[in-house]
């Protein structure tokens, strides 16, 4: 079972989380969740415990624990859900336009940066290093066509900015 631990303390590391379940039973994993930009904590952090029973019962005795002056949040983990790799939908002021994204990475899908009142729209974005066409920074026009803001791709057509 995979346990979700919430407001931990700044200076707890992987070990002293390990130290807390370890009187539960069997522990196969601990996550710390660390900022990527800082270094620091997030202040929680992911246990995998493979006997339920075990799993259930750090649940119970661990939640609301105090620790450090902090009492701690423990859950057992809700999946997350399924993340789409595919484009188009959304964006950062799509207006009318079918689709958009602020960044349209490689695909070639989306509208732009800001669609306007476009029809068309597919492909380009602010900062598209894909390969579609269409879409561009500020497309208030009626129709698709146009490259992006910053277009690294090719078969992109007229770079509009």
């Amino acid at each position: 079972m995979k346990i979700f631990i919430a407001k931990l303390p700044y200076q707890y590391q992987e070990a002293d989380i390990t130290e807390l379940f370890a009187p539960y039973g069997e522990i196969s994993s601990v996550n710390l969740i660390i900022d990527r930009e800082t270094g620091r904590s997030k202040c929680y952090a992911f246990v995998e415990m493979p006997n339920e029973e075990e799993a259930t019962a750090a649940i119970t005795n661990l939640d609301e624990k105090e620790i450090l002056d902090k009492t701690i949040a423990v859950s057992q983990a809700k999946e997350r859900p399924e993340r789409s790799a595919g484009g188009g939908g959304g964006g950062f002021r799509g207006g009318n336009s079918g689709g958009g994204g602020y960044r349209g990475g490689n695909s070639g899908g989306g509208g732009a940066y800001r669609g306007g009142n476009s029809g068309g729209g597919g492909g380009g974005s602010y900062r598209d290093k894909g390969n579609g066409g269409g879409g561009s920074y500020r497309d208030k026009g009626n129709g698709g066509g146009g490259g992006s803001y910053r277009d690294r791709g090719s078969n992109k057509g007229n770079s509009d900015y």
